[in-house]
């Protein structure tokens, strides 16, 4: 009776986290344009991220332009008063990218709109390094591990493609396409369905202009003839670029800003409640890390145990 309760909770996760989709088959073209379209995000990003160090501090914010969601440790997430900022994503991307054939990307244009933003801004204990082993998720298995720890209200998820993976030269560096699906919470999902994604994710390394090491991590909605939009999900666009950089011995300094699309009436204010919320998963990253560390550990002693036990036979 264990075994098969266990077994069929082991189906259940396995079915969480398949792909839902045709397997997705990108030219070398559409590699091009993916890995363009990372680094012009994350230029224009870090960009960002330099004025508002130089203007505001680490973590200290423009109150008539943004208003305080929620606290969580030390992270505090806003959201922008007003939807008439636009981020310029659209057209640098569009002449990024170049030409597009049938088995490209299509590049969001929501990013070109009036839209609803959020910002969080913060420490978090621990070291950068720490914090962006805690975040990193390249493989199915360690999506799995991640929303286990973090409870990011990811219900549904899978790797559709992988671009460039960690190496232990280079361990923070990935670029991935995902696809995801976000519970609502529990009062809304009477009249919100869940919102899906797909979506080009990239991690890694950069420096700012005064030598300063950060880590980076990028989510942009990205769409491909074989992922179309699900009946039982709302397909959703967003585009979050978050920066990490030790702020001290103990903390790492936390910069996230994104957009979500335009939802009207009280469906749009739950999902900016929801995303304010849920971007502040991030605090949880170190614990990640640590669990991870933790697992490694278990598994390398369980290994040399199995070493020792078959060489003594």
């Amino acid at each position: 009776m264990r075994r098969r309760a266990e077994d069929e909770r082991v189906s259940r996760v396995s079915d969480r986290f398949s792909n839902p989709f045709a397997p997705l088959s990108l030219s070398s073209e559409a590699v091009a344009e993916l890995e363009t379209l990372t680094q012009t995000l994350v230029s224009r990003n870090i960009e960002a991220y330099e004025r508002h160090v130089v203007v505001n501090g680490s973590d200290n914010v423009d109150t008539l332009r943004w208003k305080l969601m929620y606290e969580q440790g030390g992270l505090r997430s806003y959201a922008e008063r007003s939807t008439r900022t636009r981020f310029g994503f659209g057209a640098a991307i569009g002449a990024a990218v170049g030409h597009l054939d049938r088995h490209a990307p299509v590049f969001t244009q929501s990013s070109t709109t009036c839209v609803p933003s959020i910002l969080v801004v913060g420490a978090i204990e621990g070291e950068l390094d720490d914090t962006m082993y805690g975040f990193m998720c390249t493989t199915l298995d360690q999506m799995r591990v991640k929303t286990s720890y973090i409870k990011d209200g990811l219900v549904r998820g899978s790797v559709l493609a992988t671009l460039v993976s960690p190496t232990v030269e280079d361990p923070f560096t990935s670029v991935a396409v995902k696809w995801m699906e976000k519970g609502q919470p529990a009062h809304a999902r009477a009249v919100v369905k869940n919102r899906d994604y797909v979506y080009l994710e990239a991690t890694g390394v950069d420096y700012l202009r005064n030598g300063e090491r950060v880590g980076y991590q990028v989510v942009h909605s990205i769409q491909f003839p074989e992922t179309p939009e699900r009946s039982s999900a709302i397909r959703g666009n967003m585009s979050i670029c978050a920066f990490y950089r030790q702020k001290n011995n103990d903390e790492t300094d936390v910069y996230v800003k994104g957009f979500l699309n335009p939802v009207t009436g009280l469906e749009n204010s739950i999902i900016t409640r929801s995303v304010a919320r849920t971007l502040l998963s991030v605090s949880r990253n170190v614990y990640c890390c640590q669990m991870k560390k933790i697992k490694w550990a278990i598994r390398q002693r369980h290994q040399t145990a199995s070493i020792a036990l078959a060489t003594s036979v």
